[in-house]
């Protein structure tokens, strides 16, 4: 065999094992990103209960737990590898009723958020979370008082800014179309905080309000730890 023949030969194999050695490398870099991604829209509801303290929301609950319907819609605005950052709007609505001074009494809260969420996707069908969540918080309270003037309810409301601070985890119960419709289980917990607000109910009686006797509930701090339990649609 001539000296030409055989470097052509070893001029073939080495080029065929650098493209081996490139093509395992490329598998290498790909496989190190998950081959399941977390979806980038999501929709969730599901159930968010806050443990409120203090005297003041001790009229509309007998064991300080406010439970709302907690419902979001967030969407993937970067990504790289493994790591997420998620924005969205978030609304949370609930009430809770109790007897209080021998009259039924109601307080309900809803609240209106912006979502700020990091991600971060360590396993195939679970990634991890942490968020921030300003927002609007309307709240309302009623308390049935049949000695009222035209025996109309005592009533009170406020408006004012929350922020929610949580972290949690999702996991992928099933997916569909190559990974990119699931349905996953959502749960997280944090503290949700809102500044105090002092209720003085009054009836409602239009330009004779001045007229009308009040009632001091005192000051019901809005705030608390919480935990949320959700089921999502993502795709």
């Amino acid at each position: 065999m001539s000296l030409a023949r055989r470097g052509g030969r070893l001029a073939v194999v080495v080029l065929a094992l650098g493209a081996s050695s490139t093509a395992r490398a490329q598998v290498l870099e790909t496989g190190s990103l998950p081959a399941f991604r977390a979806p980038a829209w999501q929709l969730t509801a599901g159930v968010r209960t806050a443990f409120i303290k203090g005297a003041g929301f001790d009229p509309f609950s007998s064991n300080d737990a406010f439970v709302a319907f907690s419902a979001s819609g967030t969407r993937v605005v970067v990504r790289d590898g493994r790591l997420s950052l998620v924005a969205g709007v978030g609304l949370d609505l609930g009430t809770s009723s109790a007897r209080a001074r021998g009259a039924q009494a109601g307080l309900s809260m809803t609240r209106v958020s912006a979502v700020a969420e990091g991600r971060w996707q360590p396993w195939q069908r679970v990634y991890l979370f942490g968020r921030l969540a300003p927002g609007l918080l309307h709240g309302s309270a009623d308390l049935d008082d049949g000695t009222s003037p035209n025996g109309s309810s005592l009533t009170d409301s406020f408006d004012t800014f929350s922020l929610d601070a949580a972290a949690g985890a999702a996991f992928c119960l099933a997916a569909v179309g190559g990974a990119r419709v699931g349905a996953w289980l959502v749960a997280d917990g944090g503290y949700g905080w809102a500044p105090s607000q002092h209720l003085l109910l009054a009836p409602a009686l239009g330009g004779d309000q001045d007229k009308a006797g009040t009632l001091d509930l005192g000051t019901l701090a809005p705030r608390g730890g919480f935990f949320r339990i959700a089921v999502a649609v993502g795709f």
